[in-house]
């Protein structure tokens, strides 16, 4: 009979610079259908890439277990990289994690810069199923404190350590609801996240920081060879609500710079607002005391 199996996992980065994580640990536990450990081990990857500077600085209460010299002498991911896909993929075995996206995250990128097949797998997040349980929101280490589990011999971010903790909760969670981890597992299913999900949002991502670096760069500017001159010289606020979305806004922002408006973060006098459908009467009367135009989006047109 095939046996299910439980795989806790936590990865920690060197870095997370371009919003992408560079795994240097991915530490895990695996255990029977019982939560009874079978073996677990710290996997220290060299990065093969700089440290942020501020991860290893003394100012930062999330140190990293090792140090950055010990973390350069160890294999890459490549060289790990079998032993890592096997262990997420074989037989019949589900994965946990707490904050568990961003892991299956760094695990896609792990993958990409080492130029090899994504690992095909998905892992739920028990962190949501803590809070749905028991109304609270709490770091991994605290909530083994408020489940009353001792992690006295743990050290906080050694990744196999992390693992251990996140297995413990999940444990308790389970013990308390009287139910299985692979019951949990389907009853807490909107909070499985897969390699393929997180592909999805990390193109968003990708997306949404190209929009926002071209936004950027016609901010506080005049085009100096606007196509129309409705607005020429003239400074426009855009709501922070249409920011929210780099790809519309940009649409926006490019119409405005092309007809000869400079767009200004905050609003001086003679100028314009542009918001998604209503502000408050007192921020309202805030701007139009300065002789400046509140417009939507439907009225710029108009303007323009």
């Amino acid at each position: 009979m095939n046996h299910t199996s439980y795989l806790f996992f936590d990865c920690e980065c060197a870095n997370c610079f371009d919003g992408e994580g560079k795994i240097c640990s991915l530490g895990y536990v695996l255990t029977d259908d019982e939560f009874n450990i079978i073996e677990k081990e710290d996997v220290v990857i060299n990065p093969k890439c700089e440290f942020d500077w501020y991860i290893l600085s003394p100012k930062n209460k999330c140190q990293l277990a090792y140090s950055k010299d010990y973390f350069r002498i160890q294999p890459d991911f490549a060289a790990y990289y079998k032993d890592i896909k096997k262990l997420f993929t074989t037989g019949n075995r589900k994965a946990f994690g707490f904050a568990v996206d961003g892991d299956v995250s760094f695990v896609n990128t792990a993958c990409e810069r080492a130029g090899v097949d994504y690992i095909q797998f998905a892992a739920l997040d028990i962190k949501p199923a803590l809070e749905n349980e028991y109304k609270e929101k709490m770091k991994l280490a605290e909530w083994c404190e408020y489940l009353k589990i001792d992690i006295s011999g743990f050290k906080a971010h050694r990744s196999v350590d992390d693992a251990e903790m996140t297995m413990l909760c999940c444990k308790a969670l389970c013990e308390k609801l009287g139910i299985t981890g692979d019951e949990l597992y389907t009853k807490m299913h909107e909070n499985v996240y897969s390699w393929e999900y997180m592909l999805d949002v990390m193109e968003e991502r990708r997306i949404k920081k190209e929009f926002k670096a071209k936004i950027e760069k016609m901010m506080n500017k005049k085009n100096p060879f606007p196509t129309k001159c409705a607005i020429t010289g003239k400074q426009v606020e855009i709501d922070r609500n249409i920011m929210h979305d780099p790809e519309s806004a940009y649409e926006i922002v490019k119409k405005v710079y092309d007809h000869g408006g400079m767009i200004v973060n905050k609003l001086n006098n003679n100028g314009y607002c542009i918001i998604q459908s209503h502000i408050p009467s007192n921020v309202r009367q805030k701007y139009e005391s300065r002789n400046n135009k509140i417009i939507t989006l439907d009225e710029l047109d108009e303007v323009l």
